[in-house]
């Protein structure tokens, strides 16, 4: 028989904040002013949060 790899929804989590990060930084280049730079601050500080609770919640032992 063969095994299957479990599923593992943290790896979606983090690639999803790893994404969000560098749309965040890159959005910091562009040369538009205004809303998006608030919306570049916004990905990051998001980005940084969903992967430290990611993290979190990974290492946290189950009950």
């Amino acid at each position: 028989m063969t095994r299957t790899a479990p599923v593992r929804p943290h790896r979606l989590a983090l690639i999803g904040a790893a994404v969000a990060l560098v749309i965040g930084v890159g959005l910091l280049f562009t040369p538009w002013d205004g809303p998006v730079i608030v919306l570049a601050w916004a990905l990051i500080v998001a980005a940084v949060v969903l992967g430290a609770v990611t993290l979190f919640l990974v290492r946290a032992p189950r009950s």
